[in-house]
């Protein structure tokens, strides 16, 4: 099955995009590959049942405090946008190898949601939805008590009632169909960023087919997989709202804050040479463009220990910058 419209479609009517070239990740560096007619599957040997299904939950709010968890607290920085409706987005997520608790992940991510309420009209300068029952995440996550080491590896999760009962990682719950031979969820990427120097980062992209009605994912503009319509049981038309940056699961280890760091380990106040940044953020439009949007609001529910910073448009690379992360550790608890 492919979309109607691919990613590679929308970038090459557009006068703004970049189109990107394959990147493939370490399980196909040295030749290997799917035989005819398969996909790439990787077995998380050490998968925790409890983590896979709680740790993303959100709490059911657009802009939500830190979510307890029977481990922990979700906490996140992160760039958002209300300029819709949005059919989707597509954006770089950086690459950054980071020590992190064994109980515990950090992620960097994009997502789309969309609120029932009936009342809410997006736009710009709309406050977030109150509410977000039906939400697509995609990016890169690092998570040791899943994958059983401290490498970023590729991820999908969705949700249909706000993360609060129902949370799908991956190919869980058999709602995310993967249809590409070329990337692999919970696999990773060679390539050692260094700070002030070589970074590193793949683009990752959500839209909804006009054609089917669903939702599709792409890495580095390859469509890899959709969600199929069933898995939402309430309407999912559209995007009320965008969001970008980075998630760490804090477990308090010692009773203290945790040291698992965000992004790149660097306070978002550092230079996009050091901190981690997600870069050329573009809207998809509702027919199916890809548009400059302005996403220069941003939320850190613990914001002595993790920040976002956005930076604008670019001067060189269309899209939208946004500079996030922090170190973690006691302090983060004064």
């Amino acid at each position: 099955m492919k979309p109607g419209r691919s990613m590679k479609d929308m970038i090459a009517d557009s006068d703004i995009a970049v189109a990107t070239e394959e990147r493939p990740q370490s399980w196909r560096k040295d030749g290997g590959g799917c035989p005819s007619g398969t996909i790439p599957i990787r077995r998380s040997p050490a998968a925790n049942a409890m983590n896979t299904t709680e740790a993303f939950s959100i709490a059911g709010n657009g802009v939500p405090p830190p979510h307890d968890l029977s481990s922990g607290k979700v906490e996140k920085a992160v760039a958002y946008g209300t300029n819709g409706p949005y059919h989707g987005l597509r954006a770089e997520v950086p690459i950054w190898n980071v020590d992190v608790h064994p109980d515990e992940f950090s992620m960097s991510y994009v997502m789309v949601g969309y609120t029932l309420d009936t009342s809410y009209v997006p736009g710009a300068g709309a406050d977030a939805p109150t509410s977000l029952p039906n939400q697509i995440m995609a990016g890169l996550m690092t998570w040791p008590s899943v994958y059983g080491d401290s490498a970023p590896r590729l991820f999908v999760y969705y949700t249909n009632d706000s993360g609060v009962h129902y949370n799908c990682f991956n190919t869980e719950c058999g709602g995310f169909q993967l249809t590409s031979t070329k990337y692999a969820l919970g696999s990773r990427w060679v390539g050692h960023p260094q700070f002030g120097g070589k970074q590193y980062g793949v683009y990752i992209g959500i839209h909804r087919d006009n054609t089917k009605l669903i939702w599709w994912v792409s890495v580095q503009d390859v469509d890899i997989g959709y969600f199929r319509d069933t898995v939402f049981d309430t309407r999912f038309p559209e995007a009320s709202y965008v969001e970008m940056g980075g998630r760490v699961l804090n477990t308090r280890p010692g009773g203290h804050h945790t040291t698992t760091p965000m992004g790149s380990t660097m306070p978002a106040c550092a230079s996009s040479l050091y901190a981690a940044s997600i870069k050329e953020y573009l809207g998809v439009s509702a027919v199916g463009q890809l548009f400059l949007d302005d996403v220069g609001r941003s939320i850190a529910t613990v914001p002595s220990c993790y920040g976002a910073r956005p930076i604008g448009f670019g001067k060189y690379r269309s899209g939208y910058y946004t500079v996030y992360g922090g170190a973690g550790g006691i302090y983060c608890d004064h």
